[in-house]
């Protein structure tokens, strides 16, 4: 297991990310990373600074990039869900300081809610069209987010955003419908997924189905965090253990002097994962606050490489994009 260091920052993202394993200092993000975490950080529901939000709400939000009227923007596409109704938002911002947002609450007894389209109006850019159908949407029954079920649908409906006679992101699986209903064709260059976040919740198991990129097979995330008994019968250290698909990819031992650290996975025979974890919220500040932990996918490329290399031989560059976990602890 890689050794790990301990850090203090106001931006625990923006920090666990610019932090290389062993000590080792990497180049700190650049603006346009710093861009996309403050645009995952600020989607508003349950976010962490936000003590008063139950943390029983389920909530994701997938983050793209997009050209939109010849600007390149921020799209965050956001999912919540209670005991009573379903809710999405979509939101637009760009370095110019243009900035728009929808949302859309879909109670049980709102039935036209399910379908429609929106218009957003983005200063000194061209007139924004959000468009969704939701009406045969499937939802999964059960997730990690303390009873209430996943946020965002499996299956069956679709959320578009049209600008500029073209449209420029399709989240779902309903990709034709999406494209009739906006009478347009899609964008040459289509948005790129760039971050994504979900929350977790859990009293020492924390269990999530997670992609590590938006094309990416789902793969299962399990978070377990435990105390060794002392020699008198008390508890003792506390351990954590990260298991991806049921191989354990990180142990971190004696937690409550290494809560914060990063460390390079390898799982699957090839894929390979950065990593990063920040349980400081957990240990001392009594559950009022969520962990973090980040996901950053490594590709790895054997074009370059000699026939039977070894895995650490192959080189190999991050993705760009990065799954961000926020897990809650429940009484």
């Amino acid at each position: 297991m890689q050794q790990t260091e301990h850090y203090y920052s106001t931006s625990r993202t923006t920090m666990m990310m610019s932090r290389s394993r062993s000590g080792e200092q990497q180049h700190a993000p650049s603006s346009t990373t710093c861009e996309l975490i403050a645009a995952v950080d600020d989607v508003p529901i349950n976010h962490h600074h936000h003590h008063k939000n139950k943390p029983g709400k389920a909530v994701t939000a997938s983050v793209y990039r997009a050209k939109i009227a010849g600007h390149s923007r921020v799209v965050t596409v956001s999912w919540s869900r209670d005991l009573l109704s379903h809710a999405f938002s979509v939101s637009i911002s760009g370095a110019d300081g243009a900035a728009a947002e929808c949302r859309v609450d879909l109670r049980p007894w709102q039935f036209w809610r399910r379908t429609g389209s929106r218009r957003l109006d983005l200063a000194g850019a061209t007139t924004v069209r959000v468009l969704w159908d939701l009406r045969r949407a499937r939802f999964s029954s059960s997730s990690s987010s303390g009873g209430s079920g996943a946020p965002e649908p499996k299956e069956g409906y679709f959320v578009a955003v049209e600008a500029g006679g073209e449209v420029v992101l399709i989240q779902g699986d309903m990709r034709r419908a999406a494209l009739r209903r906006a009478s347009c064709g899609a964008a040459e260059a289509e948005a790129v997924a760039v971050a994504r976040r979900e929350h977790v919740f859990g009293r020492r198991r924390f269990a999530a189905k997670a992609r590590f990129h938006e094309r990416d097979d789902v793969h299962d995330v399990a978070i377990e965090c435990s105390s060794c008994d002392n020699d008198n019968g008390g508890e003792g250290d506390m351990e954590m253990r990260i298991a991806i698909d049921g191989e354990e990819a990180v142990q971190v031992k004696h937690l409550q002097w290494k809560f914060r650290g990063n460390q390079s996975v390898t799982f699957l025979s090839r894929a390979k994962v950065e990593v990063y974890w920040d349980v400081h919220d957990w240990l001392f500040s009594a559950g009022t606050r969520p962990a973090l932990f980040i996901f950053r996918p490594i590709v790895l490329s054997t074009n370059s490489a000699p026939a039977g290399a070894m895995l650490d031989t192959v080189s190999s560059t991050t993705t760009g994009f990065c799954l961000y976990l926020y897990a809650w602890k429940l009484d």
